[in-house]
Parts: C-alpha cells; structure tokens; sequence
C-alpha cells in the first residue's frame, strides 16, 4: 500500500498507472517509427515522381524524334518543289517571256519610226505548257499535323498552294488561247498578232496573251520563292527540335538546309520582290537564348 500512495504535502495521492496492462506491451520508439514512415511516404512519392518524369521525357524524345523525321522529310519535297518550278523557269519561261518583250520592244520602236515599208515581222512561239504537280498535299499534310511549325510556315505552305494552283490555272488559259490562235477560231475581226501584241480592233483591245505569259512567269517565281522560305522555316523548327532532343537522348542529329549555289541561285527571286507579302514576316528568335529558370541558377 505504500508503494501505491505516497504523501504529497501531507496529502496521499494514487500514482498507480492508469492502464496497468500496457506495461506489458513491448516497448516502441514512436519517433523512430514515425521517422521511418515518412521517410518511406517519401520515397515513394519521389519515386513515383521519377518514373513519371521518365516516363514523360520518353514520351517527348519520341515525338521529338517523329518529328525530325517528318522535318526531313518535308525538306525533301521543298528541294523538289523547287527543283520542279526551277527547271520550268530556266528551261521554258525564262525564253518565253524574254522574246514577248523583246517582240513588245521591236513593235514600240517600229511604230514609232518615220518610214515602215515593210510589215512587222512576228513569230508566236505556239509551245504548250505542261501544268505540274509537285507534292504540295503531302508538304502541307506534314507541316499542319507532324509538327510544330512557326506562323512564318503555315503562311508559307498557304501561299504556296494557292501558287501551284494560279501557276496551273493559268497555263491552261494560255494553252487554250494557242488553241484558238491554231483554229482560227478569235471573235471576228481579231488574228492572232492582235491578241500577242495587244492591238485594237474595233476599238476592242484584248490583253489575255500578254497577261497569261506574265502570270506563268509571276506565278512560276511564286512557287520558287515560297517553297524556299518554306524550306528556311522547316531548317529553323528542325534545329530547334533537334537541340531539344539531343539534351534529353544525347544523340546528334543533322539538320538539311537548302543552299542556292552557282547560276541556279539567280532563279530565285528577291526578297525585295515580295516587299509587301514580307510584311508580316516574323522574326525567328530559335536563335535567341532562354531566360534561365529559378532552377537553373540555383543548380548553378
């Protein structure tokens, strides 16, 4: 009994455990066992948090990668964008529009002279044109659903297209007016040398010849101009792709870059001739470096 009371102030008080029967129990160190569970929790956290983020750069790497592949690709068929609508302009529109100014040129000066004994002597080049067909579909396939492409890009495929389609419409209105220059089939009163020189004839002057051989020649540089921003867009996404998938796979990749060299960059219009279409041309800051993130300094 005197184990169990034991005066206080002269006062008696129980001091007997209040439950007896834990004092059987082992005994457990709560904070190393707390310790342990959290640490555990975390782990595990961390390691779910891991694998995710592998699991994610994976998952980029491979798109990265699909996407090269599709840049590579899509460079191909703007090197034969460009093939095919340069040879047509060396081969044939160049020649053709030179001589119909040269022709325009001879007939100015033989009006304006004093004494015109003889007729003016013409030739009308009766070579039809083959409309073309370069891969447009498939660039603008890859371009709107494979890959990551700039404003400049879309605008660029956009114009392209609607090039091809101008180019070809109006080669088919040329060939049908060498057609009727052939059958003599012009509204009476008109030959052929009134439509290819622009003469009047009943106070009626007709300029479809004139205006069909410049448009071939206009719509031709059109494809051979945007095909080639196209193909500067396309190099510009691939080296940004490029540098983003060899941080997380380490492995180099090449990116193409169409290069005009010799007489063949002469093919190529000016920037200048397209002043106003280059107007909402953005700038490409690929080049320009991050700003580095909170991360970034504190690691470094």
């Amino acid at each position: 009994m005197t184990d169990l009371w034991e005066p206080i102030n002269g006062i008696y008080t129980a001091t007997v455990p209040l439950f007896p029967w834990a004092a059987s129990l082992p005994n457990i160190d709560a904070v190393q066992w707390g310790s342990a569970l959290i640490s555990a929790g975390f782990g595990a956290g961390i390691g779910a948090w891991m694998a995710g983020r592998i699991a994610r750069s994976a998952k980029l790497r491979d798109e990265l990668l699909a996407e090269l592949r599709s840049i590579d690709v899509a460079i191909t068929l703007c090197i034969s964008v460009i093939d095919m609508a340069g040879s047509l302009k060396k081969q044939h529109v160049l020649g053709l529009l030179s001589k119909y100014e040269s022709d325009l040129a001879r007939f100015a000066d033989y009006k304006a002279a004093e004494r015109r004994e003889d007729p003016f002597p013409l030739s009308i080049n009766h070579f039809k044109f083959q409309t073309i067909a370069p891969p447009t579909v498939e660039l603008q396939s890859l371009i709107l659903k494979n890959m990551s492409m700039s404003p400049n890009g879309v605008k660029s495929i956009i114009a392209l297209s609607d090039a091809v389609g101008n180019l070809n419409g109006m080669i088919d209105t040329y060939n049908a007016l060498l057609e009727m220059f052939r059958n003599r089939s012009l509204p009476a009163g008109f030959a052929p040398e009134h439509y290819y020189l622009a003469l009047p004839v009943g106070g009626v002057v007709n300029n479809e010849y004139g205006s069909a051989v410049q448009g071939i020649a206009t719509y031709t540089d059109d494809i051979i101009f945007f095909a080639c921003k196209l193909s500067d867009c396309l190099t510009s996404r691939g080296i940004q792709a490029r540098d983003r998938y060899e941080e997380l796979s380490g492995e180099k990749r090449l990116i193409r870059r169409v290069d005009s060299i010799g007489e063949n960059a002469a093919l190529i219009p000016p920037d200048s001739a397209y002043e106003g279409w280059m107007r909402g041309w953005e700038e490409d800051f690929s080049g320009v470096a991050k700003k580095r993130s909170w991360g970034d300094r504190k690691r470094k």
